[in-house]
């Protein structure tokens, strides 16, 4: 019996060490990506400024136009090679459009013993010097070899030009709110004007096992959507963080909000204007109203809509408060559709990593989709939004990254 006990005491304390030795073995196989510094130039004409203004962080700038471009899903991870290649085309469109910011929309770094990239991506857009912040995805922190949620936020929020909230936020009423780096970020002119609010939200990863059988009957697909929710706390947070910011301001400010997991109404809504109840990858009708006067403005669904298993009711919530206009999502790799419903527009940033799933790989198309999306928002309050592809900038570069999936 005492041998059997030691035997037993000593197993935790053997996995224990096995596991830091691991990581000492495995650190040395860690990936990082081959890039050409050439490539890095600040744009010599940047002229936003960031402070801090009742609470909040705030973007100025003369004019109160902001350009802001959005990578989502760049997947640095283990795979070096189409890392190499996703790097570069983030460097080489910061470079070539010059904006005022840039959001990673999430899944950002990936994979396991990471934390080499998380510098590397932060040493990078720190030369670019410009303002830059993210929002996480569900394969953040998803391994016991990757950088914590939590600490890649405090990581990322060390760099001069990240734009991050590594602390803890709390509603009025004292109740902690869900996730990490959830912020608004206000865009304002040289005045200190507020044109428009953007909202970083933390989606989650995956839904704990109690929740998954609390709300089993409402998952839609029982192989896909384990995803998470938005929690009640956060939605208490956006709505009481909408009303101080739109007393102090002295009117009303529409916002934009980013979200990694796309809302359950992605797929409701696209469903309600095709009356597609399946994936077709059939190209839709463009801005062709239903008879709710919803419609598709651009791209399309190429793949099954992965949303939470659980609807939480964040939509109703960006309705009832009246300032959201624009949801940003990621996740979907192969999807790329942006349709306005119910007086909110719900668009999927185009993917921006080489490493992941995409159009060749999954068979779907002989072509990828892999860019950014462009937002310009106006001074009035108003917004453009464009996608951009890399196959358009940079034509004679596609053999080569399609051969890597070939």
């Amino acid at each position: 019996m005492k041998k059997k006990k030691v035997i037993a005491a000593a197993v935790p304390g053997f996995v224990a060490v096995c596991a830091i030795v691991g990581q000492f073995v495995l650190s040395y196989k860690s990936v990082t990506f081959d890039l050409d510094e050439s490539l890095i130039k600040k744009n010599p004409d940047y002229n936003v400024t960031l402070s801090r203004t009742d609470g909040y962080f705030t973007l100025s700038k003369p004019g109160g136009e902001f350009k802001v471009i959005g990578f989502t899903d760049t997947h640095l991870d283990q795979k070096k090679q189409r890392g190499d290649v996703t790097l570069e085309y983030i460097v080489r469109n910061v470079v070539n459009e010059k904006p005022d910011l840039v959001v990673f929309v999430g899944d950002n770094i990936t994979g396991g013993l990471n934390s080499k990239r998380v510098r590397q991506l932060g040493s990078v857009m720190e030369k670019l010097g410009v303002y830059w912040t993210f929002v996480l995805g569900n394969h953040e922190g998803d391994n016991i070899w990757s950088v914590t949620r939590k600490n890649m936020v405090k990581r990322f929020a060390k760099y001069e030009h990240c734009i991050a909230e590594p602390g803890v936020k709390y509603t009025s009423d004292k109740e902690k709110v869900y996730g990490w780096n959830n912020m608004v970020l206000n865009l304002a002119d040289e005045n200190g004007k507020i044109v428009r609010s953007l909202y970083l939200v933390d989606g989650g990863a995956y839904m704990s096992e109690e929740d998954m059988e609390k709300y089993d009957a409402e998952i839609f697909d029982k192989n896909h959507n384990d995803y998470d929710y938005i929690k009640d706390s956060q939605m208490k947070w956006y709505k009481e963080t909408v009303a101080d910011i739109e007393k102090k301001a002295g009117h009303p400010v529409k916002s934009v909000v980013f979200d990694h997991i796309p809302l359950t109404e992605f797929r409701i809504a696209y469903e309600e204007i095709t009356g597609e109840t399946k994936v077709t990858m059939e190209e839709p009708e463009y801005n062709v109203p239903n008879e709710n006067g919803d419609y598709i403005i651009m791209g399309r669904r190429w793949e099954d809509v992965c949303h939470p298993g659980h609807n939480s009711g964040f939509f109703d919530v960006l309705k009832e408060t009246g300032s959201t206009d624009l949801v940003v999502s990621g996740h979907d790799h192969v999807n790329d559709f942006v349709l306005s419903y119910k007086g909110i527009v719900l668009s999927y940033n185009v993917p921006s990593g080489y490493s992941s799933y995409n159009l060749i790989s999954s068979k779907r198309a002989d072509y990828l989709l892999q860019g950014f999306t462009r937002y310009t928002f106006l001074s009035d309050g108003t917004y453009r939004l464009e996608q951009v592809h890399n196959e358009d900038l940079y034509p004679e570069a596609q053999p080569a990254i399609q051969a890597l999936y070939r």
